[in-house]
């Protein structure tokens, strides 16, 4: 699992926050890792099994390409990895739009994987499980999980006391290369 890790010390480069497991966490890397960052050709797209979990493996990495002057924080990316190519990416949500921002965790499961993320702040807080499975060689979102914690009066000093919880079904299952996160956040 991926611990939660929050923007502080944005300026510094991350090289590698954390190793792959048999679990096959999430790897995080800076972007000069070139061994991830090559895009995947149709000969090696075939190959690929997304039913065998040990094929494939989680690895964020900082994306400069997506980085604008006025934000200082260099966005990051998820990458499914087969082998040293990237077969998809989710571009995660820069700081600037979604106020703190967290990856909590991917985890492989039998039909496929589910991310956890957070953010909020102040007298909001959001948490999103977004459920992929391995369908014709592909992952495919079904299923968006978000619950809501807000405050009904800040003056009591009960914060976050107020709760809500939606699950979507995607239907149809929507194609990892056509999911975009902050459409669901």
């Amino acid at each position: 699992m991926l611990m939660k890790s929050h923007k502080f010390g944005a300026y510094f480069a991350v090289l590698v926050i954390a190793a792959c497991t048999a679990n096959d966490a999430a790897t995080m890397v800076s972007s000069q890792d070139a061994s991830v960052t090559k895009v995947v050709n149709e000969k090696t797209a075939t190959t690929f099994d997304c039913r065998n979990a040990n094929d494939y493996r989680f690895v964020v990495i900082e994306n400069p390409k997506r980085k604008n002057d006025s934000d200082p924080v260099i966005p990051e990316d998820l990458n499914i990895v087969v082998g040293e190519e990237v077969i998809s990416k989710i571009e995660l949500p820069k700081e600037s739009k979604v106020k703190n921002f967290s990856l909590d965790s991917i985890e492989k499961n039998k039909s496929g994987f589910e991310l956890k993320a957070d953010w909020g702040g102040g007298l909001s807080h959001y948490e999103i499980q977004f459920n992929f499975k391995c369908k014709e060689n592909n992952f495919y979102l079904f299923r968006v999980k978000k619950v809501s914690f807000a405050t009904r009066d800040p003056d009591s000093g009960n914060f976050l006391d107020k709760k809500k919880s939606k699950v979507t079904r995607i239907e149809p299952n929507l194609p990892i290369e056509k999911f975009v996160m902050t459409d669901y956040l």
